[in-house]
């Protein structure tokens, strides 16, 4: 079974890793799933996700937000009523940016029966093919990958 919520990169790995070892083993079960990060970063990518389109809804309406805290609204706020779709991208694709970077962490994890075997986080790097059929694979490999930084 593989999640698709992985990103393509992995994808591509965990795809070529599953082709080989059912070759090697084709009665072998292979899971692939996320690797997920730590709660609080994933409380501060959906925060900031209800936030990003909170801040594209002001922009798109032309509402200034500083205004109801008694302040000048900067000159950034100013050139994005301007450029209101310059700025709504301005704020999705960095906000996105951002998302992505805390929902990261660069795992590709490797169990055989719930014992690891191999860790990208612990290791710096994913296995070689070679490495790879060198594991003894028991009836049940199951993959844990996920796409972000820790």
């Amino acid at each position: 079974m593989y999640d698709n919520a992985l990103l393509p990169r992995y994808k591509r790995v965990f795809e070529e890793y599953t082709q080989a070892l059912y070759q090697r083993y084709p009665d072998i079960r292979i899971e692939g799933e996320n690797y997920l990060p730590i709660p609080i970063y994933r409380h501060i990518a959906s925060f900031l996700s209800v936030f990003k389109l909170l801040v594209i809804g002001l922009i798109i309406i032309g509402r200034d937000p500083f205004a109801l805290f008694g302040m000048q609204a900067p000159g950034m706020w100013e050139w994005g009523q301007g450029n209101k779709i310059y700025a709504c991208m301005m704020v999705f694709f960095l906000s996105n940016m951002i998302e992505n970077q805390l929902m990261s962490t660069g795992a590709f994890e490797i169990t055989l029966n719930d014992v690891p075997v191999w860790s990208k986080l612990e290791s710096g790097h994913l296995p070689s093919m070679q490495q790879l059929l060198e594991l003894k694979a028991p009836p049940c490999l199951r993959w844990v990958s996920h796409w972000a930084v820790r």
